[in-house]
């Protein structure tokens, strides 16, 4: 599945994390904050993905108008279009400019599951899940990169 922005897959061993880092993307203001959400607001426990994932699959095809999401690392909302991911610390007061980072939430839910299909790889390969998991959440997430692609290009015709 291709993913419109760069980005470097960091495997942190300590913590047994999948990290998508996106230093290198300057077409995006403040892209670095794409992958603030993964692993903290954005679970990967396959439980609460499957309902965020769900939740996004239903947005980009019109059945809501738009989802939320917040926690520890980011504020997220998305639109069908769009997805804007803002900093819940930003302070008018201290900082110069409000950290925020727009993009397609097409792409965005690409992101999502490319960085679980990674995560669900590398925690089998370390022994922190079991592999009979880790192969049917892969093989869940893949079919919905099929979808998500599905979705892209009906909404492109």
């Amino acid at each position: 599945m291709k993913i419109k922005y760069n980005y470097k897959l960091k495997y942190m061993d300590e913590f047994n994390m999948v990290v998508m880092d996106f230093d290198e993307e300057k077409s995006l203001e403040f892209a670095t904050m794409i992958s603030d959400p993964l692993g903290s607001d954005i679970p990967w426990r396959f439980e609460d993905l499957r309902k965020d994932i769900e939740n996004y699959f239903d947005l980009l095809r019109g059945g809501i108008p738009e989802y939320r999401h917040g926690g520890n690392a980011s504020s997220v909302i998305s639109h069908k279009d769009y997805t804007i991911i803002e900093d819940p610390f930003y302070d008018e007061e201290e900082d110069e400019i409000e950290p925020i980072c727009k993009l397609e939430t097409v792409e965005f839910v690409k992101i999502i599951l490319l960085w679980a299909y990674e995560t669900y790889k590398f925690k089998s390969k370390k022994g922190v899940i079991a592999l009979k998991e880790a192969e049917m959440v892969m093989k869940w997430v893949e079919q919905k990169m099929l979808e998500v692609e599905s979705i892209e290009n009906e909404s492109i015709q």
